[in-house]
């Protein structure tokens, strides 16, 4: 279970947008790092959909990883962050509802 943790933290480490929620940095960390309406696994796995997410985005040649902040709470994934296009919206929208275990996508992107 340690092991899971610390592997788990790693990963979330090494994609933007999680560091954050490990740190407690900045404003909208503390919101994520403090939430007491979540178990530990439902935070896992809420790390785990963000982790992926990112990853997604990573992989497709349309979407900007970097320019796109992704947060995830019990299951549901809000995608904040700058895009070029409406065609590169529409992409991390759908990469991110096509992610296993996400139930909702709140998108918050705005066209650079």
């Amino acid at each position: 279970m340690i092991r899971g943790l610390i592997i788990a933290g790693l990963l979330c480490l090494s994609l933007s947008g999680c560091w954050a929620a490990v740190a407690g940095v900045g404003a909208e960390a503390g919101y994520i790092a403090a939430q007491e309406d979540r178990t530990a696994l439902e935070t896992l796995e809420d790390q785990r959909i963000t982790a992926s997410v990112k990853s997604a985005f990573i992989a497709d040649p349309l979407v900007s990883a970097l320019d796109i902040n992704v947060d995830t709470h019990k299951k549901n994934v809000t995608l904040r962050g700058f895009v070029d296009s409406d065609r590169e919206a529409s992409r991390a929208i759908e990469l991110a509802r096509q992610t296993k275990g996400v139930v909702s996508v709140n998108p918050q992107l705005v066209k650079k």
